[in-house]
């Protein structure tokens, strides 16, 4: 009786061991592959939902490291057996070891760069922390850009042919991100003439017997220029663009009925939009330092 008939050749296994080794690993290589690929995956997608929800760099850098090891590490370490061990059959000595090999590359190419990836970002990351604020961050306290920010906006609401008192102007701090990633703070002022309801601190401020009236009916207060032409819209703001561009602000989007987007490049006031038709101004800052500023990370993480 032969060698063959026995099912054995040189010290390898029978055949029927064989390949139940050969369809063991690939089937644990697959698996591999795909619990490695939801791993990267799930901190991938972390990044887009809201801060709270993300992982830490070094969480995500061990997610990858780990999702590396088993989408690359277990069918490469596949092949590497299936190859020390000489067994009967094509499927054992063939198909076994190049399908480990090719899912081996599939889960080095998909997987193996991402944890270089992330230590690049991460070694970027600190060196802009590491950086102190700019000149533009550090040219006004937060208090000077909300009085700035106020006459100016005040100034240019009066150029549109309107009243900044009635319904009054609102001047407001958000938190933000500096460019070395510290917490800042940005100051908005905003005005507008809408055309529902009006608040209870316009209708306080106005005193007016008609808005009062219409907060209790509940009808809207139309706005005076709801039926203003392009035409007419765009001539009450035109001043209020000039005004902004004389004190530096660069018109880069004009709106059909009038008024547009204006920014300061590199400067602390940062940008401004006039509304269509003379009935809203929002102008904003830029993220500037403010030693009391709360880190909106570490609030939503406590």
């Amino acid at each position: 009786m032969t060698t063959d008939d026995d099912g054995t050749r040189g010290s390898g296994a029978p055949n029927g061991e064989g390949r139940a080794s050969a369809g063991g690993w690939i089937v644990g290589s697959i698996v591999a592959l795909f619990v490695s690929w939801w791993l990267a995956l799930a901190s991938i997608l972390s990044t887009a939902g809201p801060w709270s929800g993300r992982w830490s760099d070094g969480g995500m850098i061990l997610a990858y490291l780990i999702a590396a090891a088993l989408g690359f590490g277990v069918p490469f370490w596949g092949f590497l057996s299936l190859r020390r061990v000489r067994r009967d059959g094509r499927s054992v000595r063939i198909v076994g070891p190049t399908v480990c090999l090719l899912l081996a590359a599939l889960g080095g190419v998909t997987l193996l760069p991402l944890p270089f990836f992330q230590g690049a970002r991460m070694a970027s990351d600190a060196a802009e922390r590491a950086q102190p604020p700019t000149d533009g961050e550090t040219a006004r306290t937060v208090a000077e850009a909300q009085e700035e920010l106020r006459s100016l906006g005040d100034r240019v609401v009066a150029a549109m042919g309107r009243d900044s008192s009635a319904p009054p102007a609102e001047v407001v701090t958000d938190t933000c991100r500096l460019d070395n990633h510290s917490a800042g703070t940005m100051v908005r002022y905003s005005w507008w003439y809408g055309d529902g309801e009006p608040s209870i601190s316009a209708t306080a401020a106005t005193g007016s017997a008609s808005a009062s009236a219409s907060s209790t009916t509940g009808a809207p207060t139309p706005s005076p220029s709801a039926t203003m032409s392009d035409a007419e819209g765009a001539r009450m703001s035109e001043p209020a663009l000039r005004l902004l561009q004389d004190e530096g602000y660069e018109l880069y989007q004009r709106f059909d009925g009038g008024g547009g987007h204006l920014s300061v490049p590199d400067d602390w006031h940062g940008r401004a939009t006039v509304g269509q038709r003379a009935e809203d101004l929002l102008m904003e800052s830029g993220c500037l330092v403010d030693p009391g500023a709360v880190d909106p990370d570490a609030v939503s993480g406590e």
